[in-house]
C-alpha cells in the first residue's frame, strides 16, 4: 500500500450549513442520499486505481466533514516521523472537525500537530509539482496560518497568494504530473504569484484557464496517476486540454456535493502519498460504508 485517500461520507441527514462559497450561497436544498451515492462513486473510482480509501464516519452536526481536503496534511520531518498538521478552519461550523480527524490520524500512527494560530485549511491550500510544494494564502487561509504551516514543510516552498472566487489554492491551480502541466487561473493570482510560477516551472508548462472556468471547477479534478477524476460540470474545453496532455478524464456525477455545495473531487479527499507503513483499521475501510450506502438506496 502506498497512496491513501482520507474521506468522510455525507451523513444521512447531510445539509448545507455555512453557504460560504459561490455555489452554496444560492443553492436549493441538497438530497443527502444522492450526495452519499456521489461520494461513493468517487471513493470506488479511487480504489479501482489501486489506492486505498480511509473512511472517517460522519460526525453529527459537522456537515463540512465530507470536504476532506481540509482534514489536515501529513509531513515528514528530518527524523522520518510522520506528523499530521491539523487544520484551523475559517467557518465557525467547521472548527470542530479537527478533533475528529486527529483521532483518526493517531489511529494511523501519526503524531498530530496544532498550528496554534491563524487560519489554515490544509490541502485546500497545498499543492505539489516537480519537487516543489506550493502553499497558498489569501482565500480562507490567512497569512498567519500560512506562516505557521510553512514551518513544518521541508524542501522547496513556493508561496502563492490567491483571491476570491478562489477561496482555496486548489480553485486557482491544478498540477497534472502525468501530463507535465499545471492548469492555472491567472485572474485569481495576486501580486507576483504568476511570475514566480512561470520562473520556476516555465510558461510552457502553465496552461491558463479562466475565472469562468474555475467557477465550473476546472481546477478541482482529482489526478490519480494518468487519470483525472473530475466532476461532470467541468467545461468541455478544459477536458479536451487535459486529454491532449495524455491524461484520461473520467467524469463523475456530483450535482449535490459539487453543483450545490461547492466542492469537487479534489475537495473530497485528503491525499497521503507514499504511506507504506500505515495499517488501516478494518472499521475505517471503504467496504462497510459502501454496503450501507447501497443498502439505503
Amino acid at each position: 500500500m502506498t497512496d491513501l485517500y482520507l474521506m468522510s461520507p455525507p451523513g444521512t441527514d447531510w445539509q448545507i450549513r455555512g453557504r460560504a462559497n459561490f455555489r452554496s450561497r444560492e443553492a436549493t436544498p441538497v438530497d443527502a442520499a444522492k450526495a452519499r451515492r456521489e461520494w461513493l462513486g468517487l471513493a470506488e473510482a479511487i480504489e479501482r486505481t489501486g489506492a486505498t480509501v480511509v473512511v472517517q464516519p460522519p460526525a453529527p452536526g459537522l456537515t463540512g466533514m465530507p470536504y476532506a481536503a481540509e482534514c489536515g496534511h501529513v509531513v515528514r520531518g528530518a527524523d522520518g516521523r510522520a506528523r499530521f498538521l491539523l487544520p484551523r478552519m475559517f467557518a465557525e461550523h467547521r472548527k470542530g472537525e479537527a478533533e475528529h480527524w486527529a483521532k483518526l490520524a493517531r489511529k494511523l500512527g501519526w503524531e498530530t500537530v496544532d498550528l496554534g494560530a491563524g487560519t489554515w485549511e490544509a490541502q485546500g491550500d497545498v499543492a505539489s509539482f516537480d519537487g516543489v510544494t506550493m502553499l497558498f494564502f489569501g482565500g480562507r487561509t490567512d497569512r498567519a496560518g500560512f506562516e505557521r504551516a510553512r514551518e513544518h514543510f521541508t524542501g522547496e516552498i513556493l508561496p502563492v497568494e490567491v483571491r476570491e472566487p478562489a477561496f482555496h489554492g486548489n480553485m486557482a491551480l491544478l498540477p497534472l504530473p502525468a501530463g507535465d502541466r499545471v492548469l492555472v487561473c491567472p485572474d485569481v493570482l495576486v501580486g507576483d504569484s504568476l511570475a514566480r510560477l512561470e520562473a520556476r516551472f516555465g510558461r510552457d508548462r502553465l496552461v491558463h484557464v479562466t475565472e469562468a472556468e474555475i467557477r465550473s471547477y476546472a481546477t478541482n479534478g482529482l489526478p490519480v496517476g494518468k487519470t483525472l477524476l473530475a466532476p461532470s460540470l467541468v467545461p468541455a474545453r478544459v477536458r479536451e486540454l487535459v486529454q491532449s496532455f495524455g491524461v484520461e478524464v473520467v467524469l463523475l456525477e456530483m450535482d449535490e456535493v459539487c453543483g450545490k455545495a461547492g466542492g469537487a473531487s479534489r475537495c473530497l479527499v485528503g491525499h497521503v502519498p507514499d504511506a507504506p507503513d500505515v495499517r488501516v483499521p478494518d472499521e475505517h475501510r471503504l467496504a462497510p460504508f459502501a454496503a450501507a450506502i447501497r443498502e439505503a438506496g
